[in-house]
């Protein structure tokens, strides 16, 4: 008699049955696989042996069972097949999508911007083609200026005793100048003036490049580029000042770097305001040689040496003129050293020496105009002067310098990085006029005239390292004295006691910046006459910088 399986028995077998190929494929060891198959085919057999199943039954159960499993794996494998290449990606949530994005935002944005606004910019996207080459080359930048000025006259200074020399050569004489051959003394001056630098700068091949500059200003005084306002919209008288050619061997990593500068350039020596405006700019030859003495490229301590030969006044060769060499020059060398440390500091010397050639006043023969051109072109006030006219004519005069100049200038100038992002600076600056004949000065002058021929200056300052940013800020204090033939007063900083030597007085500043391009200064100068008649003048000025 053939006894019916239970069917719940029945569906437990078959359940166990399929599950082996699916326990195989989820499995990792071969040793699970065979103790299910084991499990399964003893209780078959327990089943048949005990009269539960037959032994059709049974084995109908194991076929169907490996129909199953036969027909699941190839289902699999189709599909695994067709999905080979496919990348499976998990179910992420809406808030957990928006996170990684703003974080992937956040991190990578600006990088990204920046790298593509380098790439654009270097392959000229949007204009392949359409630029000339020379335009990839050229450098623009400048600077403007506002400034608020009072010099203010305090009482007890002498009244009509310092002459307005240019005026005076100008007009011919003092009594042909008038009221104007006096300078002021005494009554207050408030105005506002501006300054216009447009720089160009032109990179050529193999260290070669050109440089020029368009700028405010008078025309004839070299010392200032400013243009005071209130000219009934008059326009600016503008010029250009500087247009040179310049060569540069190396770079700031090279061990030797040698430098040429041929036209008309800013200053190559290291200078102050004692000797030189910062406006003042030198026509002529100039050469720089620098070698690294010890450190590394990242901080050089190098020797430098600096040597110009620059044309003051040509003499034209006419009958009225004399010979062509009288002409007035300048050569000038400097040595020193430039050392820089790991931090920040900087330390430089310099020991320069300025020989003005020619630029002493001759006297004129009896009616005679021939020496006319050894008077200056231009004149501040200070220098020891004569009259070079030799007429009988009272109302005529002509004043040229009684003083030969040849200046020995000694500068120290430091800056030392007192803490992260602060800065502790100053310099010091001597100088002496060795040309200086007390034989000769009196020969010209018709008289004995004591040499007043020392000068110097110091300042410290301390604040932030740079100007180059919102809230950058620094405060200055220095002290100066200059004797009236120290140096040439046409070259010296117009600011102090408005210019000139023979002079002295302390001076305080300060700057603060609103941008990283855009400042403001203040500075106050209380200065007064050292051996010339009573004059003081403290001079006030309010400044609004921008440089782009």
């Amino acid at each position: 008699m053939t006894i019916k399986a239970p069917r719940a028995l029945l569906a437990v077998l078959a359940a166990l049955l399929v599950s082996v190929p699916a326990l195989a494929d989820q499995a990792a060891e071969e040793r699970n696989l065979n103790e299910i198959r084991n499990t399964v085919i003893n209780l078959l057999q327990s089943l048949v042996q005990k009269g539960v199943l037959s032994a059709d039954q049974a084995a109908a159960l194991v076929k169907t069972a490996q129909d199953k499993a036969a027909a699941d794996a190839a289902a699999t494998a189709s599909q695994e097949l067709a999905e080979k290449d496919a990348i499976r990606v998990p179910y992420v949530p809406e808030i957990i999508k928006d996170e990684i994005k703003k974080e992937v935002s956040d991190q990578l944005a600006p990088e990204v911007a920046k790298e593509v606004v380098a790439t654009a910019k270097a392959e000229k996207w949007g204009v392949p083609g359409a630029l000339p080459d020379w335009l990839g080359r050229v450098r623009w930048s400048g600077d403007v200026r506002l400034r608020a000025e009072s010099d203010i006259y305090p009482s007890g200074n002498v009244q009509d005793a310092y002459l307005n020399f240019n005026a005076v050569n100008a007009a011919g004489g003092i009594a042909r100048a008038g009221d104007a051959a006096l300078l002021n003394t005494s009554i207050d001056r408030r105005f506002m003036a501006v300054r216009l630098r447009l720089n160009m700068d032109a990179a050529l091949n193999s260290g070669w490049s050109v440089g020029a500059r368009l700028s405010t200003g008078t025309l004839t005084n070299p010392d200032s580029l400013n243009q005071q306002l209130g000219q009934y919209g008059g326009r600016y008288t503008t010029d250009i000042d500087l247009a040179y050619l310049h060569w540069l061997s190396g770079n700031d990593k090279s061990r030797q770097q040698f430098g040429f500068w041929g036209g008309r350039f800013a200053n190559p020596f290291l200078y102050s305001d004692l000797v030189w405006m910062p406006d003042v700019t030198f026509e002529g030859v100039a050469a720089d040689y620098r070698v690294q003495l010890w450190g590394d490229t990242a901080t050089p301590h190098r020797w430098f040496i600096t040597l110009g030969a620059l044309p003051e006044q040509n003499v034209t060769l006419t009958n009225d003129f004399g010979p062509a060499s009288n002409n007035k020059w300048l050569l000038a060398g400097q040595t020193g050293f430039d050392l820089q440390s790991a931090s920040g500091s900087r330390f430089r010397f310099g020991a320069a020496y300025y020989d003005f050639s020619h630029l002493a006043g001759q006297k004129n023969a009896l009616n005679s105009d021939l020496l006319d051109y050894t008077a200056p072109v231009y004149l501040q006030k200070g220098n020891t002067l004569f009259d070079i006219l030799n007429t009988a004519d009272t109302t005529r005069n002509l004043f040229a310098l009684a003083a030969d100049f040849r200046e020995l200038d000694f500068m120290v100038a430091a800056d030392w990085a007192v803490a992260p992002g602060y800065r502790l600076s100053g310099f010091a600056d001597y100088v002496k006029n060795v040309g200086y004949n007390s034989a000769a000065v009196a020969a010209r002058v018709g008289s004995v005239v004591p040499p007043r021929v020392k000068g110097y200056e110091g300042q410290l300052s301390f604040g932030t390292s740079k100007l180059d940013h919102p809230g950058a800020w620094d405060a200055s204090l220095g002290y100066r004295y200059v004797q009236r033939d120290a140096v040439v007063d046409a070259f010296t900083d117009q600011d102090y006691h408005l210019g000139g030597t023979d002079n002295t007085g302390y001076y305080l500043g300060g700057d603060a910046s609103f941008t990283d391009r855009v400042w403001t200064r203040l500075r106050y100068m209380p200065f007064k006459a050292i051996d010339g008649p009573p004059l003081t003048i403290d001079v006030w000025q309010l400044e609004l910088n921008a440089r782009f």
